[in-house]
């Protein structure tokens, strides 16, 4: 049968989407990111071969009175990546790490499939955008766009009138804003805040903490 012939366009459509996805990776893997060139490459490697299976299978086992969807194992394909890129999403504290790199991992997915079905064109594109948005994009937005990380604080300071103004009030005049702020009182007199804050990316670990510590009859700060 011709369906394990793997002729020259197979040949080909597999190391287009060998190609095009390793340049997505090496961009990961350039930025420290989980998924990498190996990743991204042997990801778009098997999307491209479920794509020239799932024509090949259409081809060869349809009854020719019944015409059969040659994209059901390729739909299979893309749910599945979801539970992959779900792999490469990290919580730290309140910050969530991984959602660029899941979202390329899928895209690379898709690419897969474009090069196993031979659209090279419509791959190629699309791999361009990508790296584009990740680096050029990626660039100008920090570049106009201030960026900001988010913190999360909990302190224990002896309770006063005006506290939580004042505390605010520090905050905001280094352009930190309070997302949430929950307050529970304990023992001695004492008030147990805990804060998840958005913090320009200037202000370090050491600023945040010293721009807390201002406040009067603070006993204990912690940051994540």
């Amino acid at each position: 049968m011709e369906l394990f012939n793997f002729d020259i366009e197979s040949m080909i459509n597999l190391g287009a989407a060998a190609g095009l996805c390793a340049l997505i990776g090496l961009e990961r893997e350039f930025h420290g990111q989980p998924a990498g060139t190996r990743t991204h490459m042997i990801l778009g490697l098997g999307a491209a071969l479920a794509a020239i299976l799932s024509i090949a299978f259409s081809k060869e086992f349809s009854p020719p009175n019944i015409p059969s969807d040659p994209a059901r194992i390729v739909a299979q394909v893309v749910s599945g990546v979801g539970f992959l890129g779900a792999g490469a999403i990290l919580r730290f504290g309140v910050t969530v790490k991984g959602l660029t790199t899941a979202s390329s991992l899928w895209t690379c997915a898709i690419i897969g499939i474009a090069c196993g079905a031979g659209y090279y064109y419509l791959a190629l594109i699309t791999t361009i955008l990508v790296l584009s948005a990740l680096t050029v994009i990626d660039k100008f937005q920090k570049f106009f766009i201030p960026g900001h990380s988010t913190r999360e604080i909990s302190l224990t300071v002896r309770d006063r009138k005006g506290l939580v103004n004042d505390l605010r009030e520090n905050l905001t005049k280094q352009n930190i804003s309070i997302i949430s702020l929950s307050a529970k009182i304990g023992a001695n007199e004492t008030l147990n805040l805990d804060m998840i804050v958005r913090v320009p990316n200037d202000v370090g670990m050491d600023s945040l903490i010293n721009i807390v510590n201002t406040l009067e009859d603070m006993e204990s700060v912690s940051v994540q």
